[in-house]
């Protein structure tokens, strides 16, 4: 229900261990969300991230952006 996801993500894929995958439609990355608990938070620490950090160095620095964990992004460089 939030307009700016809805525009963002082009593709969600669960993984057979149920781990969450997004494609979105702006850079080249993976986001991974793991398991589809507590996802609002994780999509605002994605936003906050989105907001403050790749606006800054770029939408394609990173091959895969992941906020499976409590209070931490995590990026592996391209």
């Amino acid at each position: 229900d939030d307009s700016f996801w809805s525009r963002q993500i082009e593709q969600i894929y669960v993984t057979s261990e149920g781990d969450l995958e997004l494609v979105p439609r702006v850079g080249e990355h993976i986001l991974f969300l793991g398991k589809p608990v507590h996802l609002r938070e994780k999509l605002d620490r994605l936003r906050t991230f989105y907001d403050k950090g790749l606006s800054r160095v770029g939408w394609d620095k990173y091959s895969r952006i992941s906020v499976e964990f409590d209070n931490q992004v995590i990026c592996k460089r391209r």
